[in-house]
């Protein structure tokens, strides 16, 4: 049996305010095979982006265990960190955000390979077009200013920027809600070829299920801070158990799963 590329165990988070502190995590636990999708779904407040944030290391927890790629991730510091870091990668809601404005499409690409030394200065604009080519982007926008394209193409290079890592988990907090209908379509279509050219994992964080059915093998479902129900996507929208969960699903009208295959590790 294959080890879980991310395993969570307990994972509690806490935020001071209201005199008593306000739980964003409570005991949280999962695991995510290589080359799997986690879809984390629920309403706002119910503790995904504290979860993802808590997972990357933007956040530390107040309590539980973390391992990923066979380490323990929340022991790793200073250089180690820095090395590993790079093997999980994240795209936010607003790539803008992400990025520094004044930057270009080029720098924002090539700033990974010189950070972690991925390739000799000499290759880094060869390598920062094949990058833009694998997420469907024209080569000719390396010259052109973050701030200059649109928002469909500023995530694509925010995924191309990503994969410049050589990463072997994604983590998507809400990386498409931002899109209009087509392009987010495009975009998830996206996640799914290069899921299975390169194995990736995904933990694709939304509080919209009919996104999330469009490319997660298992849903888990948070409410209050705490995951409710976890399962494989099929079921979890077909028969969902939790109220959350039944909640969700009612919210899409018509809302049929597509089997998103997995690659073999």
């Amino acid at each position: 049996m294959t080890a879980p590329l991310l395993e969570v165990r307990e994972v509690s988070k806490r935020y001071a305010g209201g005199g008593r502190g306000v739980v964003a995590l409570d005991a949280v636990s999962f695991a995510l095979a290589p080359g799997e999708t986690l879809g984390l779904v629920g309403p706002s407040g119910s503790g995904k982006s504290t979860l993802a944030r808590v997972v990357t290391r933007l956040l530390d927890p107040d309590g539980g265990g973390i391992r990923f790629a066979g380490a323990d991730w929340l022991a790793l510091r200073g250089r180690e960190l820095r090395r590993r870091r790079r093997l999980m990668q994240m795209v936010f809601q607003d790539p803008l955000g992400a990025f520094n404005p004044r930057a270009s499409v080029f720098s924002a690409i090539a700033d990974p390979l010189r950070i972690h030394a991925l390739a000799p200065r000499a290759r880094w604009r060869a390598e920062a077009a094949a990058l833009l080519a694998r997420v469907h982007l024209p080569p000719s926008l390396l010259e052109r200013g973050i701030h200059e394209i649109s928002g469909g193409q500023r995530q694509r290079v925010a995924l191309a920027r990503a994969l410049a890592c050589q990463p072997s988990l994604i983590v998507l907090d809400e990386a498409v809600s931002a899109l209009d209908m087509s392009i987010r379509g495009q975009i998830l279509d996206l996640l799914v070829e290069l899921q299975a050219e390169e194995g990736l994992s995904y933990l694709f964080v939304s509080h919209d299920l009919a996104v999330v059915k469009a490319v997660a093998h298992r849903i888990a479902v948070m409410e209050a801070g705490r995951i409710v129900e976890e399962g494989p996507a099929a079921a979890v929208i077909a028969t969902p158990q939790s109220a959350m969960a039944r909640a969700l699903v009612a919210a899409v009208p018509r809302l049929e799963h597509r089997t998103v295959p997995m690659r073999k590790p």
